[in-house]
């Protein structure tokens, strides 16, 4: 539909916060990237097509083979820079329904648990004490140990190393 000096919010926003994620260039940047493009996508048809309620609201979360499949895949390629596009199309969902019903299954959106993920596994490899920090934040495809320290203070509240020294 024509919009003529429109100013949205929800676009503003969605605009400034991909702005500011792009720029810090993490891991999950491009992940949480595309989940957002999805989701102004659904916003602009939702409020700005001529055709109405072509999106509808999905229940229920994704079947459990569905969600089995696309944590599987998660975990298989945490080293590489997952797509939304990517985990949707191993459950052959499109990215703004696969989003949807994964964050009603796991309570997080798909990028969310992707980071949730690599920590997770970050710990499990900094107790093993086999691997040096630089080893295991390529493994879990961080782009640089600044940003691996600074995701991982924020979902454990230690650095890697204090981590691993508490180990």
């Amino acid at each position: 539909m024509p919009q003529h000096k429109i100013r949205d919010p929800l676009i503003q926003q969605i605009g400034l916060t991909l702005k500011t994620e792009l720029e810090s260039s993490g891991t999950d940047s491009r992940l949480y990237a595309d989940a957002m493009a999805t989701a102004l996508s659904a916003h602009l048809f939702q409020r700005y097509s001529t055709q109405r309620s072509l999106l509808r609201e999905y229940t229920g979360g994704l079947p459990p083979y569905k969600l089995n499949q696309a944590i599987s895949y998660i975990h298989d390629h945490l080293d590489q820079d997952l797509r939304l596009a990517e985990i949707a199309a191993i459950v052959q969902m499109s990215p703004h329904y696969f989003a949807t019903l994964f964050k009603q299954s796991t309570g997080l959106a798909p990028h969310q648990f992707v980071t949730q993920c690599r920590i997770e596994r970050a710990k499990w490899l900094l107790a093993k004490q086999e691997l040096t920090i630089s080893e295991i934040l390529l493994q879990l495809g961080f782009k640089s140990q600044s940003h691996f320290t600074k995701v991982f203070r924020e979902q454990t509240g230690l650095t890697p190393t204090a981590y691993r020294s508490d180990s």
